[in-house]
């Protein structure tokens, strides 16, 4: 079975610290000896150590890994009761011939996607593994709605943002053409509150004046 890249790299990374551990101490012998009583502890030590980090860091993949799926499970069930679908790749909501038109968008980027059909409008929410620059929240968020006309480009302050009832996880909003963004911290990990969330979003875009 072969093991995922993050895995096999955590492992040389434990093997590497135990092992040069080991031939530091060997190196060091050889200038200043080390008392025999020091012989056997200190590389077993240094393997010791080696270890703990591969158990540490292993659980802690481990864990990402859980969380990820449970985002994926609510994603997919959300979509499926809003009339749409989950995917990984942007490209496969424009050939399955139901004309969705935010996964065109360039904000609708990341490790995992979905969109569907809230309230009569488009909704679109994209989950990034990537740091955002922006707001600087890591595994952010972003839920898109698409609107029923063209808008000049408009940013909220984050100081006003608590006005608008999007919860305190919300760390940005903004708009520009026919869409609406707002960026979430952390991909969901409870279906009611991403529903709330995606029902937040829809109505600040139903409250826009019209132009």
């Amino acid at each position: 079975m072969r093991l995922p890249d993050d895995t096999r790299v955590t492992l040389l990374m434990g093997a590497a610290v135990g092992g040069f551990t080991a031939v530091l101490f060997l190196v060091v012998e050889l200038f200043l000896p080390v008392p025999w009583q020091w012989k056997v502890p200190l590389p077993i030590a240094a393997f010791v150590i080696g270890f703990l980090l591969i158990a540490t860091t292993l659980g802690d993949e481990e864990q990402a890994a859980d969380r990820r799926e449970n985002s994926r499970v609510i994603l997919l069930a959300w979509a499926s009761l809003n009339g749409g679908r989950c995917e990984t790749d942007p490209a496969a909501f424009t050939t399955d011939g139901e004309g969705w038109e935010l996964p065109t968008s360039p904000h609708f980027r990341g490790s995992l996607l979905a969109v569907g059909h809230r309230d009569g409008v488009e909704v679109g929410i994209s989950c990034s593994t990537h740091r955002d620059p922006e707001t600087g929240t890591d595994m952010p968020m972003t839920v898109l709605v698409r609107l029923a006309e063209e808008r000049s480009p408009a940013r909220v302050q984050y100081r006003k943002m608590h006005r608008l009832g999007l919860g305190q996880h919300a760390e940005s909003v903004a708009m520009g053409g026919r869409e609406l963004w707002v960026k979430f911290e952390g991909w969901p990990s409870d279906f009611v509150e991403l529903n709330a969330q995606v029902d937040a979003v829809v109505r600040l875009a139903a409250s826009l004046p019209e132009t």
